[in-house]
C-alpha cells in the first residue's frame, strides 16, 4: 500500500498530466481498495468511473475545435478590453489637447483689441496670501486628478486577471494540439494495420 503523501503527490502529477502509465495503474489500484481517506473520496469516484469505462474515455470528435474556439473567444475578449482602455485614454488625451488649444488660442493670442477691456489685476495684496491660495487650489486639483486616475486601477486589475487566465488556456491549447497529433497518428496506424483489398 502506498503512503498517503506519495499518493497525494501522484494525484497532483496526474491532474497536471505528468504521470506515467505505471503511476496511473498504482493510483487505480489504490483507489480500488476499500480503505480510502475521506479527503480522497472524490478522487476515488473519478478512478472508479475510469475503471467502469474500461480505462478510456470516449472523446467527442469536435473537442479540439470547441477548445480552440473557446481559447480564441477569450483572446478576442482580452483584445477588446485592451482596445476599450486604449480608446478611453486616447479620448482623455484628445480632451486635454482641446483644452490646451482653446487656452492657447483665446488667452495667449496677441490680439490686444480683443482683450482691451480685460486687464490683469492682482487680487491679493500680500504675496504670501496669493501663495497659500495657489497651494490650496493645486492641492484640490491634485486630489481630483488622483480620484480620476484611481478608476484606472480597475482596468489594470482586469487586464492582469485576464492575462493570467489566458496563460492557463494556452496550456490547454497546446495539450489539445498534441491530442490532435496523437489522434492523427492513431488514424495512420489504423490505416496501416487494416488489411488491404487486392483488386482483381
Amino acid at each position: 500500500m502506498e503512503s498517503l503523501e506519495k499518493i497525494g503527490l501522484m494525484l497532483e502529477r496526474f491532474y497536471q498530466g505528468e504521470t506515467t502509465l505505471e503511476e496511473e495503474k498504482l493510483l487505480q489500484d489504490y483507489f480500488s481498495s476499500t480503505t480510502v481517506p475521506e479527503e480522497l473520496l472524490p478522487d476515488r469516484e473519478l478512478f472508479q468511473n475510469f475503471a467502469s469505462t474500461g480505462g478510456s474515455v470516449p472523446l467527442p470528435g469536435d473537442l479540439n475545435k470547441k477548445i480552440l474556439n473557446t481559447i480564441d473567444r477569450e483572446e478576442r475578449r482580452e483584445e477588446r478590453t485592451k482596445r476599450i482602455s486604449l480608446y478611453s485614454l486616447s479620448g482623455l488625451a484628445a480632451g486635454l489637447l482641446a483644452l490646451i488649444a482653446v487656452y492657447l488660442f483665446f488667452l495667449r493670442t496677441d490680439r490686444p483689441a480683443l482683450f482691451a477691456s480685460q486687464q490683469v489685476m492682482d487680487t491679493y495684496e500680500d504675496p504670501m496670501d496669493a501663495y497659500e491660495e495657489a497651494k490650496r487650489t493645486l492641492a484640490y486639483v491634485s486630489v481630483k486628478l488622483n480620484q480620476g486616475s484611481g478608476e484606472l486601477r480597475h482596468v489594470q486589475h482586469v487586464s492582469k486577471t485576464t492575462t493570467a487566465h489566458l496563460k492557463s488556456l494556452s496550456k490547454i491549447k497546446k495539450g489539445s494540439h498534441e491530442l490532435g497529433l496523437l489522434g492523427n497518428l492513431k488514424l495512420v496506424e489504423l490505416e496501416q494495420s487494416a488489411p488491404k483489398e487486392v483488386s482483381r
